[in-house]
């Protein structure tokens, strides 16, 4: 267009959905004469009361009714670390109509980018991504605040630094300049702690999204209250945390919904199920129900596919810039993340077993491993956008389903159901009540902002 605008890559693609605040399907005539006033492309509307039926417009008119309706508590203390400062805890709508007074639906954007402004005029330019099932209203309401933050002058910076490395416009410098990162963080930190009428899978969804952003979108990264723990599914679905400090006891959490591989995905869990009638979906260890909005890009690809072409897909990466797709005899990776080309890479005489992390799940590595179905260790990758598979330099001295690592912590897990503390080349026995029984092994933190504030 001739002048740069504020593009906000949408490098995490979210819980998604036609799912807000208090689960209405119908946008009352009184709301949609209330948004028309502030948004004249929808007078044709606001005649008679609106209901959603998935279109771009519906899912715009839902997150403005989100923005408008959702309510949260009366008291909302400010966290011990910079998760929520409370900033922008007061009136979204207010905030956001009094910068954004256009909003128009772009026909295509570059990869990644769900919406953007310019930094001239009061208009919002939305993305067909963020107007599809992998975003959910308090998303797009995330996102509709980041991009008024703008209009106030906070335009974005390349980061230099951290998983997103070497990409334009996808940091701000630090989260206390209160940025539009910082407004996304504050967002979805004060809808996981203090919305009063949202799913509680949504809530859990929104703390993981307000951590991910903490992590990445900051050249000088948040300050944030965790504790790193493992989380064990057993093979009668039990979910268990087991502490990342050598400890052995499991405490127990809640259900899932079935058997399967989790794939980690950021802070979130996506649910690959056993049985391949079922799609692949977020998952959620403490009962908090489920959403059944598409667990981004490569669920839908699966969730597309018949039983017996997903039963072809045997692991998942999902790093912040690159992509990999685990088949019983390729690799398909997504090496750039500004385009959807892949490279397809054979395995020549072997068959994939899983992916191990013997050096921690880490969305800026370049690297991780397979582990195949003889339990040769393979190194893969993706190095100035271009995919590899070699041989390993380390070795394992028995074939492991999973391997995670947290801390100064490596924890396998045999095919048995067994863990074992790996420490270089040589594995001792962990053991558990659960011994036997374990079904799969991922790495996960809580959070004591979430874990202190009351709803």
């Amino acid at each position: 267009m001739g002048i740069k605008g504020w593009f906000c890559a949408a490098l995490m693609a979210a819980a998604g959905g036609n799912v807000f605040a208090a689960g209405s399907t119908c946008v009352p005539r009184a709301e949609m004469q209330t948004i028309a006033q502030h948004f004249n492309q929808f007078n044709t509307l606001a005649g008679a009361d609106y209901c959603y039926d998935g279109s771009q417009t519906a899912n715009l008119i839902q997150a403005l009714e989100f923005m408008r309706t959702t309510k949260y508590a009366s008291t909302m203390n400010n966290s011990t670390d910079e998760l929520f400062s409370g900033t922008f805890a007061q009136d979204w709508w207010t905030y956001f109509i009094g910068r954004i007074n256009d909003i128009q639906i772009q026909s295509s954007c570059p990869k990644g980018v769900g919406a953007f402004v310019y930094s001239f005029g009061n208009t919002m330019y939305v993305c067909p991504m963020l107007l599809t099932d992998s975003f959910a209203a308090l998303d797009r309401t995330s996102v509709m605040m980041h991009e008024a933050r703008h209009i106030d002058g906070f335009p974005h910076i390349t980061c230099a630094h951290g998983p997103r490395t070497g990409l334009q416009g996808a940091c701000d410098q630090q989260i206390s300049d209160h940025g539009s990162y910082a407004v996304t963080v504050e967002t979805y930190a004060q809808l996981a702690a203090y919305a009063t009428d949202i799913h509680p899978a949504l809530r859990a969804y929104a703390a993981s999204s307000a951590v991910v952003y903490a992590d990445e979108a900051f050249e000088t990264p948040a300050h944030v209250d965790r504790q790193p723990n493992f989380l064990v599914l057993t093979n009668s679905k039990e979910f268990y945390r087991l502490p990342a400090d050598g400890s052995s006891n499991l405490q127990r959490l809640g259900d899932a919904p079935a058997l399967g591989h989790i794939v980690s995905r950021a802070q979130h869990l996506i649910l690959y199920p056993d049985d391949k009638a079922l799609p692949a979906k977020y998952i959620f260890s403490k009962n908090e129900g489920e959403i059944q909005q598409a667990a981004g890009d490569i669920a839908v690809e699966y969730n597309g596919q018949t039983p017996q072409q997903r039963a072809e897909l045997v692991d998942v990466h999902i790093g912040a810039q690159w992509t990999v797709r685990v088949y019983h005899n390729h690799l398909l990776f997504v090496c750039d993340p500004t385009s959807p080309a892949t490279q397809d890479v054979i395995l020549s005489g072997q068959v994939a077993g899983s992916v191990l992390y013997p050096n921690g799940y880490d969305r800026a590595a370049s690297s991780t491993f397979l582990i195949t179905e003889t339990g040769t260790l393979m190194e893969f990758g993706c190095k100035s956008r271009k995919a590899f598979v070699q041989a390993a330099r380390m070795t394992l001295d028995q074939k492991y389903k999973r391997v995670q690592k947290l801390g100064q912590e490596v924890i396998g897990l045999t095919p048995d159901g067994r863990l074992f503390v790996i420490n270089g080349a040589h594995s001792t026995p962990l053991k558990t009540s659960m011994d036997g029984r374990i079904y799969d092994l991922m790495p996960s933190q809580t959070f004591a902002f979430f874990a202190s504030s009351t709803n």
